[in-house]
């Protein structure tokens, strides 16, 4: 996690700077609406490489035994065109989303100890976490889950652990942010998954489960209250960001109501958290210059390794 993370906020401050270019992703429905997938491209400009990711998404694989999302990445030569690797990106994606809620909980939200609440309990809330706890130190741990059991099955691998934060599981969500100073939202709910009145001052939420026009995780009134709201790139976030969409649509708030990309926070061009007052959100749609991030890193690290790379007949 430590390695995502340096490698994920390096390229938030090199596409801030203009050497990494991401151009519109495809989504391509596969025989229908209800199986599709995404191919998103990026090309560093300073670094030799490109890649191009493949996200599927096919509802009935688990009665197949097979997960319903998988995805790879297509790493190549930025200066002759070859092919370098195809790496594996389901866990690949989970610990790049984790280490960039990290990179946005770095620079959005108070430094002192806090209380982490997690509103779902699947792969990416134990990324969540991990990126977190590698950027601020947690006392207190709050998980929710839909399904109890999800949850119960997360506290007992944290407690297994030895984590020394204290972990309680709460069966509702809005008790659960309830005076959490950070937040993580990490479920496919089309409907928002807590109330913004139960928000705390102060307190800043990673908003990872959203990521098409109709799915709202937060609610209207979390978004309008909110000081601040950061995106990767705020022209992706008008197209698919259900959870601005749906109270920009209401006529709740306007365009302005993003306040950055995370990346010129990052940089320094714009300043992060400027008050203990201030609720801010991060608001994660996935981000193609951060797969190539990983995607360097795994392949640079795979050479230096000597684990065995083929070469393509």
């Amino acid at each position: 996690m430590a390695e995502a993370i340096a490698a994920v906020e390096e390229a938030y401050r090199n596409y801030a700077a203009g050497w990494i270019r991401v151009p519109d992703r495809i989504t391509l429905p596969v025989r229908g609406e209800e199986h599709s997938c995404i191919f998103i491209p990026a090309c560093h400009h300073v670094r030799p490489y490109y890649c191009l990711k493949q996200a599927s998404s096919f509802p009935g694989n688990p009665a197949k035994g097979i997960s319903t999302v998988l995805s790879d990445i297509h790493l190549y030569s930025a200066e002759t065109g070859e092919p370098l690797a195809v790496i594996a990106a389901n866990h690949l994606t989970a610990l790049k989303t984790g280490a960039a809620s990290a990179v946005a909980t770095r620079y959005l939200s108070s430094p002192k100890p806090l209380v982490l609440a997690l509103i779902g309990c699947g792969i990416q809330a134990r990324t969540q976490l991990a990126g977190i706890a590698a950027v601020r130190p947690i006392k207190e741990i709050r998980l929710f889950d839909m399904k109890r059991e999800q949850a119960a099955k997360m506290k007992d691998e944290i407690e297994s652990r030895g984590a020394g934060s204290a972990v309680t599981i709460f069966a509702d969500a809005n008790p659960c942010v309830s005076d959490a100073d950070v937040i993580c939202t990490t479920t496919t709910s089309a409907v928002p998954v807590f109330a913004g009145r139960f928000l705390k001052k102060g307190c800043h939420i990673n908003a990872v489960g959203s990521f098409t026009p109709a799915m709202q995780e937060i609610d209207t009134e979390t978004v309008v209250m909110a000081d601040k709201v950061v995106v990767d790139v705020a022209a992706v976030a008008w197209e698919i960001a259900g959870d601005l969409l749906v109270p920009l649509s209401r006529g709740a708030i306007d365009r302005n109501k993003i306040y950055a990309e995370l990346g010129t926070i990052v940089n320094g061009t714009r300043p992060g958290r400027e008050s203990e007052s201030e609720i801010t959100i991060y608001e994660s749609l996935g981000f193609a210059a951060l797969d190539l991030a990983v995607a360097i890193a795994v392949y640079e690290k795979s050479i230096e390794l000597g684990l065995g790379i083929e070469q393509a007949l």
